[in-house]
């Protein structure tokens, strides 16, 4: 422990690769977390991974009058999307939660987010146990950091470097891209559905029902050769055909790859603005008790 104290104070992020800190991949969350306290009375709440934050403009919506907040994060797994859920619902209140599903997340051991949540704070008594449990290197040496920073500098705040030019934070907890262009990036195959982060699902569902808050669960648009690529598409496909809340928005035909992706999986700002109506549109019409057409 002492060594992992020492390498985090005095040996630069490149040098330690087993304990990398938040160093340039901020996405705001700090930003975002502070103003999702101070939310009350939510129409919509979204959660999820950055197909949430880069898909869901709260700017669309409040235009349409509706009052909603974006509290995706990169990487979010379903144990960490529970954490937010328990935090945050009983302050906001959400009418509806749109829970964006997209499939690789079931098959993420949730080290980017064990990063992000433990440097920042982010349900911190509750983190403290996911690190362990998950038995990972780097997120064991994060815990360790934070828990001595948070002893020796209480106070410290985390610098917040992200380029303005490539993207932007907008009130409401959405990310806007702000460079449109298609960059082809690596694919990531990641591996199959893992059991811990099914339950973790589950029991978010569980929980939401208890508090008796209507869910939509959302597989946000990509691009045709994105679609289809998950390991275990075919189990992901059964488990979602078992819920009457779930809606496969993956492929749009008012979507295409060329003008309104920048990457495989992310939608550009054009793709955006198509998606959102036509996502508000359809939820308009589900009847879904609390969420009437305004």
């Amino acid at each position: 422990m002492v060594l992992v104290i020492v390498w985090g104070e005095l040996i630069p992020s490149q040098l330690r690769p087993n304990l990398k800190g938040i160093e340039g991949k901020d996405d705001y969350i700090l930003q975002k977390y502070r103003e999702m306290q101070e939310m009350k009375n939510l129409d919509v709440l979204f959660v999820g991974s950055s197909h949430a934050y880069r898909t869901f403009d709260s700017r669309i919506w409040n235009e349409k009058g509706y009052h909603v907040f974006n509290m995706g994060t990169s990487s979010q797994t379903h144990i960490h999307t529970g954490l937010l859920l328990r935090e945050l619902i009983p302050k906001s209140k959400p009418k509806l939660v749109v829970y964006e599903v997209y499939p690789d997340i079931f098959a993420n051991e949730g080290v980017e987010s064990n990063s992000i949540f433990l440097a920042y704070g982010i349900c911190k008594e509750e983190m403290s146990a996911v690190a362990l449990k998950s038995a990972n290197i780097k997120s064991i040496n994060e815990l360790i950091f934070a828990q001595y920073k948070s002893i020796v500098r209480p106070d410290e705040i985390i610098p917040i470097i992200v380029d303005t030019s490539i993207q932007i934070y907008r009130s409401g907890g959405f990310i806007e891209k702000m460079d449109g262009q298609f960059h082809d990036s690596q694919r990531h195959k990641n591996g199959k559905i893992q059991p811990h982060q099914l339950n973790a699902f589950y029991s978010n569902l569980d929980y939401l029902k208890s508090c008796n808050i209507p869910t939509v669960l959302v597989n946000a648009p990509v691009t045709t050769a994105e679609s289809g690529r998950f390991k275990d598409q075919v189990k992901y496909d059964e488990i979602m055909s078992n819920f009457d809340n779930y809606v496969d928005l993956s492929q749009l035909d008012i979507l295409s790859d060329s003008l309104h992706f920048y990457d495989y999986h992310h939608l550009n700002q054009m793709g955006v603005e198509l998606f959102n109506p036509y996502f508000i549109d359809w939820l308009e019409n589900q009847n879904i008790k609390g969420f009437e057409k305004n």
